[in-house]
């Protein structure tokens, strides 16, 4: 096999800032730093999606150009509102005390290098290496040119930056290569089909020389040749199917990665080999697109932003030949199990049919609105679709794509919604992770308090954004449909209590109190909790600290009540302090600490008075008497 592409895992999810975002090479292979948001950077484990380092910008300091890991340096660079660059090194947690640099004109984007530091490229068109940021004043460029793209490569001794510009409805290619210790500016037109426009582009570098794919919108792959005597330019192939969304990356001379264009009406992600003009394998979208879709290659993995959430997929490519791709419309990137001897080949042109063609065809008739226009007919054909996997209902998120796309559907579907077989979803554990916050929405949607309470028991692992939407959607619903839901989940009030909530409530944010969470993931998500059931919820916790005593088995234990006390201050600090109705709270909250305070710093002195003790009232160790003793008795 000469390409293959495996199955989706999510990397981040909630990416608020499509245009910013950006994935690119960390300290190790291993590591990966995300430019997530113009206000947050996370470097995650590519092994087990982890977060490992976070950091931060204030409110009014935006990231401007994505950052990037200088091998030269050792530090991680960025850009804060276009002219202040920003460095700091791994150890440093705190992004306000990095070193900045502040340049004279606005910044593109700093590009990163692997034996020589950092290029800054600004919107007028200079190019310098960062140690000579603030000497550069002006530029080729005018306001109306655009940079479409830019982008830093090495071949042989000679470093070369290209930038593509949109100057008057025309491209034109701009090079800068580096000899002598100068910059020397090379520029030329590019010349486009007629009637198409531009869509992407991305670089490979040669021996000698570097190529630069272009492609339109008509499917034309352009392929820009250069080196520093000479250029030149043809058209490599046409790929059916491209999109103004499409994306692309070259993986070497031969492959490219294309995400978002469309085949067999449906959106994929797959490697093109452009040697023989076909695809070798591809797969459909983990979702559906409604924003920009973006795709990235480092360390053998394919990074793709799609509706807000990054996914990651594993993928090897090799060099391909005739035999590897004669007859082969899709690669089956699956493992076969059966290890039967292959039979004399055959060239029928009929496809052979699916093994599963009638679980494909419930799902497809699931998934259109004109099918399924009644609850009755859907729940009808999902207990067909159950019955067509026999015992083994698992295999149903076989495809986990298709799975969510039907779960998006039972969540968008304006006429009914679909409690029993999403509650059975959640009680046999069908449903892929990724699908939680789609369900999440939906179920505050419609007011679903029963399965808010079965999601919390049955998924492990939810998204804090969904916390969040839990937490306000509960503090803010009705106390006797609560009351109501609470009693289906097997939960019996107890006697009157002075507790600020009511029990159905309180025994719901204990068990949201009681999920796991990262702390600067919840902290941004809490700021959409409004501050009124801010106020409640705070009460709450207090009323908790205050009577852990008397508290049931259900109830969160300290740790879990403290930390989620401190996420929640942290959050709404400024609110809590300026406003008054917070104050008696805030008052009733420093008592309870303090008194808590005491308690614990009085376990300090326990072990000396222990000690103490332990010497005044031990039992005396009996003497060793010989066969003859004298003593002395005293006769008062």
């Amino acid at each position: 096999m000469a390409a293959s592409i495996g199955e989706p895992v999510v990397l981040a999810d909630d990416i608020k800032d499509n245009n910013i975002l950006n994935v690119d090479t960390c300290i190790t292979e291993s590591d990966v730093i995300v430019t997530q948001s113009s206000n947050l950077i996370n470097t995650y484990k590519i092994d087990d999606q982890k977060a490992t380092q976070s950091w931060s910008t204030k409110h009014n300091e935006h990231i401007t150009s994505p950052v990037i890991w200088s091998e030269h340096d050792q530090k991680f660079i960025t850009v804060i509102n276009e002219r202040t660059v920003r460095a700091w090194d791994q150890h440093e947690q705190n992004f306000e005390k990095s070193a900045t640099k502040n340049a004279k004109c606005p910044i593109q984007k700093i590009l990163p290098g692997n034996t020589t530091e950092p290029v800054v490229v600004f919107k007028n068109g200079a190019v310098t290496f960062l140690s000579k940021v603030k000497d550069i004043k002006e530029g080729l460029l005018s306001d109306k040119d655009e940079i479409l793209f830019c982008d830093l490569v090495k071949i042989n001794s000679d470093l070369c930056v290209l930038c593509l510009l949109r100057q008057e409805n025309s491209l034109q290619l701009m090079s800068h290569w580096y000899r002598n210790e100068e910059w020397i500016r090379h520029s030329e037109s590019v010349t486009m089909p007629v009637n198409t426009e531009f869509v992407c582009c991305h670089t490979s570098a040669g021996r000698d020389s570097i190529k630069l794919y272009i492609l339109c919108l008509n499917g034309d792959l352009l392929c820009q040749t250069l080196s520093f005597h000479q250029s030149s330019s043809q058209v490599l192939q046409n790929i059916p199917g491209v999109t103004k969304a499409t994306k692309m990356v070259a993986l070497n001379s031969t492959h490219i990665v294309l995400a978002g264009c469309v085949k067999d009406n449906q959106e994929i992600i797959g490697i093109f080999d452009i040697k023989f003009g076909t695809y070798e394998t591809w797969k459909n979208l983990p979702a559906s697109r409604k924003s920009t879709i973006k795709l990235f290659v480092l360390h053998e993995h394919l990074f793709v932003l799609c509706h807000r959430t990054l996914y990651m997929y594993s993928y090897s490519c090799h060099p391909s030949t005739l035999s590897s791709i004669l007859g082969h419309q899709k690669v089956d990137v699956h493992i076969q199990h059966d290890p039967a001897s292959p039979g004399p080949l055959t060239w029928s042109k009929s496809k052979s049919p699916s093994p599963n063609t009638e679980a494909n065809k419930l799902f497809s008739e699931l998934q259109n609105i004109c099918t399924c226009k009644t609850q009755k007919e859907f729940e009808k054909k999902f207990s067909n679709l159950l019955k067509s996997h026999g015992d083994d209902a698992s295999s149903v998120i076989s495809e986990t794509s298709t799975m969510e796309q039907l779960v998006q559907r039972c969540v968008s579907d304006e006429k009914f919604w679909p409690h029993s077989i999403l509650e059975q979803l959640l009680i046999h554990r069908l449903l892929p992770s990724r699908c939680i916050k789609d369900i999440a929405e939906g179920l505050v949607k419609h007011g679903d308090l029963t399965l808010l309470l079965q999601c919390l028991n049955s998924v492990e692992d939810i998204p804090e954004e969904s916390l969040c939407v839990f937490t306000n959607f509960v503090l803010s619903a009705d106390d006797a449909k609560v009351s109501e839901a609470v009693k289906l989940d097997g939960y019996s009030g107890t006697s009157k209590s002075s507790q600020s909530l009511s029990e159905g409530k309180g025994h719901i944010i204990n068990k949201i109190v009681k999920k796991s969470y990262n702390d600067i993931f919840i902290i941004e998500c809490l700021h959409h909790v409004t501050f009124q059931n801010v106020l409640m919820l705070l009460e709450y916790l207090c009323y908790l600290l205050n009577n852990r005593e008397t508290n049931s088995n259900a109830a969160p234990d300290l740790t879990q009540i403290v930390n989620f006390v401190c996420v929640l201050i942290d959050a709404h600090y400024q609110q809590l302090v300026i406003s008054p109705d917070s104050h008696h709270v805030l008052i009733s909250l420093h008592s309870t600490v303090e008194k808590q305070r005491e308690y614990f710093a009085a376990f300090l002195t326990l072990d000396v008075l222990l000690s103490q003790l332990k010497r005044q009232f031990a039992i005396p160790r009996p003497r060793t008497v010989g066969k003859y003793c004298m003593e002395v008795l005293h006769v008062y």
